[in-house]
């Protein structure tokens, strides 16, 4: 008999062949003591620029005893002012410690609050939290009195979509803008009077802008703001500056570049080259004065203009940056700007300004090259070891007058020199003109590439001093550890996180470094899973989700690409994503809210499905299983797949009615899922063969993930799939973006692990494996060719941590409380290190296996609880347990049969010990 006992190690009988060991983390602080951490408001730390009246709360908790639980909660906010309550809970009954919203009287505009929280644990200790605070943005349209100013006085006229396609559409309106594509410089003066108390400004600027205070740059942020559709939504951000105002004259500088906003008219496909408008920006500066005094400095027609060093700058092609045009000192209080011109106050771009409330974009890490390989005396090509999107800062030295040039690229020839096909018609240049023969140190400011390699040239002899590369990405905290022994999956996790982190500059997009660089939607629905597992995304795809609802057409149909004015576009396949990640994150962050706001615009869309539908099928468009091998394989194909999800969207909906409270609406959707399957099966389920379509890897496997097939012939089907990867293709897969997700999740969840494990590290064509061994980051197609760095293939890395490691969600989870943990010890793989920060606390798998015995070591949140689920039979050896005790009340034996042995635990680490008989 095992007996389990608290606080000790468990002793057992090798005649019962398994034995267990539970015992508590060493944490530095007392036994028993309860920690309250990681305080968020609208899941920030301290944020600076809240937009909403009601922020909701989280917090986590952590404890050195197992079984710890919050049982009440008291929240308390208070003002800068004079620390006076303005909302207290009272002590709430609750172990709830996220998704709490404040409740009391209303929060003012621009102004800093204060917070903490008060928990009473299991035996209704009390522990209280540091004090945190938030401070609030402007929270209405009217506080708003500065002017969106410029250079360009004719009036614009928005064309019906919001953005000009095409000349023709352009030309025949009243009038037209010319644009202009060098940078542009705003500046203007400010007297400080009085001694400040608080400063804060409020600005932002189309495309991109650098913003000065008496020469030096204010904040961290890069290619701010971040792409929206600037018809429905500007994002500005908020900077605390006191430190940064003298008493007396103060010079404010804006250097402006072009961006999303005002790109070069190439008018390339509509959905890449999308031209809003001229270049402008608006600030508002609100200054209290130590005395009480209040003063607002704005934008207005009194500022001034002139045009920039930078002569040329686009997304896509790169900047050109003409060192010889700089103004010397023109943001500074010594500059004489009688020469320069007044601004134009220019019309509003149609959005409403709304705070960046998610992370702006930063410089996260940097890195040198690894190898120089010196082609002639005029071009040097570096090595960087990783492919990454951002730019370089380089240190020269050169002849006055001469011209630099950094050609970006992800491939390099035998020879050394770079390879810039993936970069398509993208230019990728950096080009400097120098303006001395002295050392002089430039990086890009407009603009970003993709690259592994950079090549530097030169029409004259040139000397480099130091080069260095900066990583850029939305600054999303790195959450998530995977770890293994297979060092081929480690290569695929670390490729993958690489692919992330180039692809998150504001929106979730395909690839950093072609003439694209778009928000593709099926691109995003892979990743969503591996992305909440790696990263701290919240505000991110909350961000990126309003955008997509904002976009939505009036005939209820969803772009298939965000951000970006609505376009039409056959890919029900692609547009679905907008309700599959809305109810993922839903999941994730237990968010409700986020469920109502966006019920409506997917309620819209499923009616714009029945629109388009023909007797409950709908037809193929021309995406499908993008990049899929099989043979004969046309865009849109399987024909199935459209339907399919037409008929997970009406799942969704029906799930989220319920939680809305919606009955009449949750009927609705399942009767709608009921009818869509049943011509689903008719149309495209081959009785005879138990084959959908062409019998295909993702034709079969994405009806068995949605729960599609005929119950009796699921198992057949199941069959069917494994034969196709095992026998006709030799241990490989032949899915594209949409199938090499769904197919490793269905043979996961149907107890092939195996087969999902054989296709994970499967080698030789096609593979992860030959993907990783000759690149950093993951491609877009299973043939290497084209993009280098699209993360859609990374999608694999959710079954690192869902299978391998075994972090899972119960079905009836919300908001990462309640944690499924089934580890997949695979034949050939010794260990799996793994954990994931939720916004409930810290998750963690670790095991390591020997020959005759495994060791799993498993941590649990406070407020959370697991179900472990370990088999019986491991590596052809049999675990077996006959009885166990009840009196530990942290874990029990809850269910037990053939396979497995199922425990409940509560919070806390615990150790199992797997002994083979």
């Amino acid at each position: 008999m095992i007996i389990v006992q608290n606080n000790f190690k468990i002793f057992y009988s090798l005649l019962l062949g398994i034995h267990f060991l539970f015992f508590q983390n060493n944490f530095v602080f007392s036994q028993g003591v309860v920690k309250v951490e990681n305080l968020k408001c609208e899941y920030l730390s301290a944020p600076n620029n809240i937009d909403t009246y009601n922020p909701r709360f989280s917090w986590t908790l952590r404890s050195n005893e197992n079984g710890q639980l919050q049982t009440a909660y008291q929240i308390i906010v208070f003002t800068q002012k004079d620390k006076i309550e303005i909302w207290n809970s009272g002590k709430i009954d609750s172990p709830q410690n996220t998704q709490l919203y404040y409740s009391s009287k209303k929060l003012k505009s621009n102004s800093k609050y204060f917070w903490f929280v008060k928990v009473w644990d299991k035996s209704s200790k009390e522990f209280v939290s540091d004090t945190t605070e938030f401070w609030t943005s402007l929270l209405e349209p009217t506080l708003w009195k500065a002017k969106w100013i410029g250079e360009n006085s004719k009036k614009e006229y928005f064309p019906e979509t919001g953005f000009f396609q095409d000349p023709k559409e352009q030309y025949k309106l009243p009038d037209t803008v010319i644009h202009n594509g060098r940078s542009l410089l705003l500046r203007n003066d400010l007297f400080i009077k009085d001694k400040i108390k608080t400063a804060r400004v409020f600005i932002t600027g189309l495309g991109y802008y650098e913003f000065y205070i008496n020469g030096n740059r204010i904040g961290d942020h890069y290619l701010s703001p971040a792409k929206t559709n600037y018809r429905k939504e500007i994002l500005y951000d908020t900077y605390d500056i006191a430190n940064e105002l003298l008493k007396g004259k103060n010079s404010f500088g804006i250097h402006l570049g072009n961006g999303w906003f005002n790109p070069y008219k190439k008018w390339w496909q509509p959905y890449r080259m999308q031209w809003f408008g001229a270049k402008r920006a608006i600030m508002q500066l609100v200054i209290e004065y130590e005395n009480g005094s209040e003063e607002i400095f704005t934008t207005n027609e009194d500022w001034k203009y002139a045009d920039g060093p930078v002569t040329y700058n686009c997304i896509y092609d790169g900047e050109i940056y003409d060192s010889n045009l700089e103004i010397k000192d023109w943001n500074k209080t010594s500059f004489d700007d009688s020469h320069w011109n007044n601004v134009k106050v220019l019309q509003s771009p149609g959005g409403e300004l709304k705070s960046h409330t998610m992370p702006a974009i930063k410089v996260m890490h940097k890195l040198l090259p690894i190898k120089k390989n010196v082609i002639n005396d005029k071009k040097i090509v570096y090595d960087f070891g990783q492919n990454f999107a951002g730019w370089v800062k380089i240190e020269i030295k050169g002849n006055k007058n001469s011209q630099i040039k950094l050609q970006f690229a992800e491939d390099i020839f035998i020879d050394g020199k770079i390879d810039i096909t993936s970069n398509e018609n993208a230019k990728a240049q950096y080009v400097i003109k120098l303006n001395s023969d002295t050392i002089q140190i430039f990086q890009p400011r407009f603009t970003f590439f993709g690259f592994k390699y950079v090549e530097v040239s030169s029409d004259s002899d040139f000397e480099i001093r130091n080069i260095e590369g900066q990583v850029l990405h939305t600054a999303v905290e790195n959450t998530g550890r995977f770890e293994c022994s297979n060092e081929t999956l480690n290569k695929i996790h670390r490729a993958t996180v690489w692919s992330q982190k180039s692809n998150i500059l504001g929106y979730p997009s395909d690839c950093p470094q072609r003439d694209e660089r778009l928000g593709w939607f099926g691109d995003a629905q892979v990743t969503i899973e591996e992305a909440l597992y790696n990263f701290d995304m919240p505000q991110f795809y909350m961000n990126w989700l309003n955008g997509i609802r904002l976009n939505q057409n009036s005939d209820g149909d969803i772009p298939i690409i965000s951000p970006r004015p609505y376009i039409w576009d056959e890919g029900v396949e692609w547009s679905s994503t907008y309700l599959i990640l809305v109810w993922k994150y839903y999941k994730y962050f237990g968010n409700e809210e986020i469920l109502k706001i966006h019920y409506p615009a997917m309620k819209k869309y499923f009616d714009f499905l029945n629109s388009i539908a023909d007797n409950f099928i709908i037809k193929k468009g021309w995406i499908g299983d993008w990049g899929s091998l099989v043979i004969g394989w046309k865009e849109g194909e399987p024909e199935s797949v459209p339907t399919a999800f037409y008929y997970w969207n009406a799942v969704i909906l029906s799930e989220i009615a319920e939680k809305l409270n919606f009955s009449e609406d949750q009927k609705y959707f399942i009767d709608a899922a009921e009818k869509i399957k049943k011509t689903f099966n008719e149309k495209f389920y081959h009785k005879e063969t138990k084959n959908y379509n062409d019998g295909s890897q993702m034709a079969n496997s994405f009806p068995l993930y949605l729960g599609l097939a005929p119950e009796h012939d699921k198992i057949t089907i199941l069959d069917n799939l494994i034969k196709d990867i095992v026998e006709k293709n030799n241990g490989h897969l032949t899915t594209g973006v949409l199938g090499s997700k769904y197919m490793i999740d269905v043979l996961a969840q149907n107890g092939k692990e195996d087969i999902a494990y054989l296709l994970a590290t499967q080698t030789g064509y096609p593979s992860w494996s030959e993907m990783v061994e000759k690149y950093t980051t993951m491609c877009e197609f299973w043939t290497l060719k084209q993009s280098h760095n699209h993360v859609m293939t990374g999608s694999i890395d959710a079954f690192f941590y869902k299978t391998l490691a075994g972090i899972n969600f119960s079905e009836n989870s919300i908001g990462s409380g309640n944690i499924l943990i089934k580890p997949y010890f695979a034949d050939n793989l010794n260990f799996v290190n793994a954990s994931v920060e939720t916004i409930n606390g810290a998750i963690s798998v670790n095991w390591i296996k020997s020959v005759d015995s495994i060791k799993l070591t498993v941590q649990i949140p406070i407020n959370s609880s697991a179900e472990v689920l370990l088999p019986k039979k491991i590596m052809d050896k049999n675990f077996g347990i006959n009885q166990i005790s009840n009196d530990n009340k942290n874990i029990e034996i809850i269910t037990e049969n053939k396979d497995l042995i199922i425990f409940q635990i509560n919070s806390g680490k615990y150790e199992f010990s797997l002994v083979s008989k």
